[in-house]
């Protein structure tokens, strides 16, 4: 073979070398994610995605970091040590931040509202039809100070109470502090049978709906995984995996929470970009 021929194959092979170790560069060999998606129905698509996707971009493996509040979780991706992902509420901040995955992992679930209340409050809510039947009775929702929830549900012009401690606010709808905890009925019924719920119960008549999602949040510095995250999501929908993914693990809450009997209240979302309400069309779930 001439020397041409070989210094060009040379050339080809240590080309595809140095790309190859800087794709795998952009992306940690051990994933740190919080400990709550260890026990997350959000940790089988995880793996899924990284499996499907390791030909394509390598090995890797979780493990599993403890979680802090939302707020500290976020400074922790944007450091890219502690964290490499995370699952949150999108927002504008956090869309510009970090690097959004734009698949909705419960299949946009986490839009559709319902309340926990104190035991012996559902009169409250008896008569509510309407947003505006809400403000005239100033019930007042209970959310986490850093959930995107919270200027979603003021934008409406309904009145919220916030505390950064998410254990806390059980407390606080207990002591009638706020009428309602909303909950998204992919969360509820885990929320329900903590111990932090005694003397709690899940209101029977209303179900608000705005758009949003949970996605997959990846640290800046680690493109490539958010990349192959991206590919890897969009593979399983292709594949029929979120279909049944969905209704392993959500389709009895839905058929629990009664959605089709409930009183629908929408509301808008302010904070909705365009990426994420197309990704919401593409691949949410309407109960």
């Amino acid at each position: 073979m001439p020397v041409k021929v070989y210094f060009a194959l040379y050339c080809l092979i240590t080309g595809l070398s140095f790309w190859l170790s800087l794709a795998y560069a952009q992306q940690p060999s051990i994933v740190r994610v919080p400990d709550y998606l260890e026990q997350s129905p959000h940790r089988p698509l995880l793996e899924y995605a990284l499996t499907i996707t390791a030909p394509e971009y390598g090995e890797v493996e979780l493990a599993f970091a403890t979680a802090m509040v939302q707020g500290r979780t976020e400074q922790s991706l944007l450091a890219g040590d502690a964290l490499h992902l995370a699952v949150f509420a999108p927002s504008p901040e956090r869309e510009s931040a970090l690097l959004p995955v734009y698949f909705p992992l419960n299949g946009g679930l986490l839009g559709y509202r319902v309340c926990l209340i104190a035991e012996g409050q559902q009169s409250k809510f008896d008569a509510i039809a309407t947003a505006e039947d809400w403000r005239k009775a100033e019930l007042i929702f209970g959310q986490g100070a850093h959930w995107p929830d919270v200027a979603i549900l003021r934008s409406n012009n309904l009145q919220v109470v916030t505390n950064p401690k998410y254990e806390l606010l059980f407390d606080m709808v207990r002591l009638n502090r706020f009428d309602c905890f909303a909950r998204s009925i992919e969360e509820v019924e885990h929320d329900k049978a903590s111990v932090n719920a005694q003397g709690l119960i899940i209101e029977q008549q209303v179900l608000f709906y705005y758009p949003q999602a949970s996605f997959f949040f990846v640290s800046p510095r680690y493109p490539q995984l958010a990349e192959r995250l991206q590919k890897g999501l969009e593979q399983a929908a292709k594949n029929g995996v979120i279909q049944q993914h969905f209704e392993t693990h959500f389709g009895a809450i839905v058929q629990q929470i009664r959605c089709q009997n409930r009183r629908l209240i929408r509301l808008e979302n302010p904070l909705l970009s365009p990426k994420v309400a197309s990704a919401l069309q593409q691949f949410a779930y309407a109960p």
